[in-house]
């Protein structure tokens, strides 16, 4: 057979890297995540920490980067509380430098306009005595993982103490 007739295949870990770029270029990825992905693709110890690395050094996969694109999504569409992601993000095993450079891509002002968004959303749905609705109201936040500060904060703001429905 000659020389250009033959074609040389792609060694097992450049198919690897090859899936993992493309895996990585669909949307932000963490090192925990893909990890994971190689794992599912059967590829040794030694093949994912050689694409994992090639990976970070050609700017495929940041940590950093995921974890502030993480917390903006988070926070301004679904409406998580800071407790929520920081939770979620440190079981992606993400750094707590990440976490906090995450955390401050979403201003306070921002973020308590959303809990205020989700605090008169829920409120429109609650019926009962002011005392009650307020129960729930708070019962509702907290299971949503935001402080009983946040909570206090928002909810005296939406319904006085003493008011009535």
């Amino acid at each position: 057979m000659s020389a250009d007739t033959q074609t040389a295949s792609p060694s097992p870990t450049h198919r690897l890297l090859a899936k993992a770029m493309h895996y990585c270029a669909l949307q932000e990825r963490c090192t925990a995540d893909v990890r994971r992905k190689l794992a599912d693709w059967e590829a040794t110890a030694d093949e994912a920490s050689q694409v994992l690395h090639t990976l970070v050094d050609e700017g495929y996969l940041n940590d950093e980067r995921y974890a502030r694109a993480y917390c903006e999504s988070k926070l301004r569409h679904a409406h998580w509380s800071r407790r929520k992601v920081m939770s979620a993000l440190r079981t992606k095993q993400i750094g707590a430098e990440a976490i906090e450079q995450g955390m401050q891509s979403v201003d306070d002002e921002e973020y308590y306009s959303i809990l205020h968004a989700e605090t008169a959303k829920k409120l429109r749905t609650l019926k009962g005595e002011p005392h009650e609705v307020r129960r729930r109201l708070i019962a509702f936040l907290a299971q949503r993982g935001y402080t009983m500060d946040e909570i206090l904060r928002c909810v005296d703001a939406t319904i006085p103490t003493n008011s009535e429905f």
